[in-house]
């Protein structure tokens, strides 16, 4: 199973009360015993949700908290993204790569040629106005 194969599948789980649910015998999901009778084929197992998907975390190598928290802030590092997953903010210093200057100096020419400004650039790209000045300058 890849990231982006464990995102699609477990997306919604956040934002559901559901613990529980039938799987049939060809792997159909059902969320109730009523609907997996009607639907389903027997036999039919009873799914504890968060298993599930602590099981497909261990098929990409994440086998424990530790290493699933170890796992996230290093993912937070390299996006530069807080706790809950949006950029940070505050008068921190943001360092760039020089892949990230570039692909953000590339974007700001096609947004010079639609008319942007460098203030609205800035905003949406999230880097300082004066950052992207001197980028501009430099390069």
């Amino acid at each position: 199973m890849s990231i982006q194969e464990f995102l699609n599948k477990h997306s919604d789980l956040s934002k559901t009360d559901t613990v529980v649910y039938m799987e049939d015998a060809d792997g159909n999901v059902f969320h109730s015993i009523d609907e997996a009778h009607k639907k389903g084929k027997h036999p039919f197992v009873t799914r504890n949700v968060k298993d599930t998907a602590l099981a497909d975390l261990g098929e990409l190598g994440l086998h424990s908290k530790a290493e699933a928290s170890k796992f996230i802030a290093l993912v937070q590092f390299i996006y530069g993204l807080d706790s809950k997953g949006e950029k940070a903010t505050g008068r921190g210093r943001r360092t760039y790569s020089s892949q990230e200057k570039a692909n953000i100096l590339s974007a700001w020419k096609k947004a010079e040629a639609e008319g942007k400004t460098k203030a609205e650039f800035s905003k949406e790209n999230g880097v300082t106005y004066q950052t992207l000045f001197k980028w501009i300058k430099e390069s």
